[in-house]
């Protein structure tokens, strides 16, 4: 199941394919030929999309489970892991203050001081579990240290570029529903169903969020005056 949200949360399209492999990705047509700025998780399958992107942000949301879950291995030996999560919602408050305020970008120093005690958490996470035991290979310490550490730019591109999200919430909580479906249902029956289910409530939901009524929308598909939203300007 996928959802992606782009130039607003009132474009809305959902997915399903077999599985996440770059082959299942590409074939929803969405990000082949997309030159944006892509909000998402560390899944590999995106990683072919990055060169042809104007730019990668890291979703917030994910990194602040994978510090949590860090943390949880040890509170005192991944202190680092707080630090680094302190400072990007620190980050991630002051740019809503600053939007709020109409501001176009944060104050240098503030900013300055944020990214170096994120910096400097994550220099101190890489050392302190090089040597540390794991029972599958690496700890986890020292994978998202790493991590943290080669996709900076990526995880502190909304601190500069306000028209960027810091996370992909917008389409994670579009797909929550189709989640708890499956827990509670168990699964669809055959993919093409569900590839049609999603393809009407991509219609559906994407009406919704112009102000277009639903009831109004399937009227109008099935007259054949089929609304569509407004082309981007």
């Amino acid at each position: 199941m996928l959802a992606y949200t782009g130039g607003g949360a009132d474009l809305i399209w959902y997915g399903a394919a077999g599985n996440r492999t770059k082959l299942a990705i590409t074939g929803s047509g969405i990000l082949d030929g997309y030159r944006g700025v892509l909000v998402r998780d560390g899944y590999g399958g995106y990683l072919s999309y990055d060169a042809g992107l104007a730019g990668v942000q890291q979703c917030l949301a994910h990194l602040y489970r994978y510090l949590d879950g860090t943390c949880a291995t040890g509170p005192g030996s991944q202190v680092w892991t707080r630090q680094a999560g302190d400072a990007l919602r620190a980050a991630a408050a002051a740019v809503r203050a600053a939007r709020g305020a109409r501001q176009a970008s944060l104050q240098p120093a503030l900013l300055a001081g944020l990214r170096h005690s994120y910096d400097q958490a994550v220099a101190y996470g890489i050392p302190v579990n090089l040597s540390r035991p794991w029972h599958k290979g690496n700890h986890p310490g020292l994978i998202l240290a790493r991590r943290l550490k080669r996709k900076a730019a990526q995880v502190w591109l909304f601190a500069t570029r306000f028209d960027v999200p810091a996370t992909n919430n917008g389409s994670e909580n579009a797909v929550r529903g189709y989640k708890l479906a499956a827990k509670i249902s168990g699964c669809w029956r055959t993919l093409a169903t569900l590839q049609r289910h999603r393809r009407i409530r991509s219609y559906l939901t994407t009406a919704r969020s112009h102000g277009h009524h639903p009831l109004a929308a399937i009227r109008d598909a099935l007259t054949g005056n089929c609304w569509m939203p407004p082309q981007p300007a």
